[in-house]
C-alpha cells in the first residue's frame, strides 16, 4: 500500500533585504531541507498573497519587523488581513527590548536578532513552527525590566481590564464580551465594529493566550486574572 507523500513545511519569509533572504534560504536548505520557502520583500507583496488563497497556507512566517510601506510591525496586521494564520518569528537588526515587547504583545511567537548564528536561528525557527516561543536570553533579560505584572483584578459589566501589556485595550474589551458568551455579531454591534474585525481580534486573543478556542481563552484569561471568575 502506497502512502501519500508528506507535504513540505511551508515557510513565508517577509524581508526587504535580498541578501538576508538568500542567506536564510541557504541555511534552511542546509539544516531543514523539508522546508518549502516563499519570499516577499514588502507590505505590497504581502498584500498580494491575500488575492491568492492557495498561497495562504503557511506553517511558519519569518518577518522583518520593519517592512517597506508601513511602520514597524505593520506586517503582523497585514497577515491577519491576508488570512495567514501561522506562528510568526520576528527577525530584526535591532534587539531593543521595547520593540521585542511590542512584537510579542502583538502576537509574534519569537523575537530573533539577525546577528544570531545560522545554526541557532534555524533551530529556533523549528521550535516556533512546532508551536513554541523563543526569545534569546539577553533580550529577555532586558525585557524583564520593562514588562508590567499582570493585575489580579476582575471585569464587571463589560469593563475591560488593563491586561498587563498582554492584550491591547480593544482586545480586552472583546475578551470581556467573549466571557459573557456574546457572538462575534453581538460584540460587533456593542463595540460598533465590523464582524470581521471582531474575528481578527479574537484570533489575536487566542494566539496571545495560547488557546485553541474561545472557552480555553476565557479560562486562561481568568487564571491570569485578566477577567473575573464565572
Amino acid at each position: 500500500m502506497e502512502h501519500a507523500a508528506k507535504r513540505p513545511l511551508r515557510v513565508l519569509v517577509a524581508d526587504d533585504h535580498p541578501m538576508y533572504r538568500d542567506a536564510l534560504e541557504l541555511y534552511l536548505m542546509r539544516d531543514w531541507p523539508e522546508v518549502s520557502l516563499t519570499s516577499v520583500g514588502s507590505l505590497e507583496e504581502l498584500d498580494a498573497l491575500a488575492q491568492r488563497p492557495e498561497d495562504q497556507d503557511f506553517d511558519l512566517v519569518v518577518m522583518d519587523w520593519q517592512l517597506p510601506g508601513g511602520e514597524g510591525g505593520a506586517g503582523l496586521d497585514r497577515l491577519d488581513v491576508a488570512g495567514i494564520d501561522a506562528p510568526v518569528a520576528v527577525v530584526t537588526g535591532h534587539d531593543d527590548a521595547a520593540v521585542a515587547r511590542e512584537a510579542l504583545t502583538r502576537g509574534a511567537c519569537a523575537f530573533l536578532p539577525k546577528t544570531l548564528p545560522s545554526a541557532a536561528l534555524v533551530q529556533m525557527l523549528k521550535v516556533v513552527a512546532a508551536g513554541g516561543s523563543v526569545v534569546p536570553v539577553d533580550v529577555a533579560l532586558r525585557m524583564a525590566g520593562a514588562l508590567a505584572p499582570v493585575p489580579h483584578g476582575a471585569v464587571s459589566h463589560g469593563a475591560a481590564p488593563d491586561g498587563g501589556g498582554l492584550l491591547t485595550e480593544r482586545e480586552c474589551q472583546v475578551l470581556a464580551h467573549l466571557a459573557s458568551g456574546a457572538t462575534n455579531k453581538e460584540i460587533g454591534r456593542i463595540l460598533d465594529l465590523q464582524e470581521v474585525t471582531i474575528k481578527l481580534h479574537t484570533r489575536r486573543i487566542l494566539r496571545k493566550l495560547g488557546a485553541k478556542n474561545r472557552v480555553e481563552a476565557v479560562t486562561r484569561a481568568r487564571d491570569l486574572g485578566l477577567i473575573g471568575g464565572a
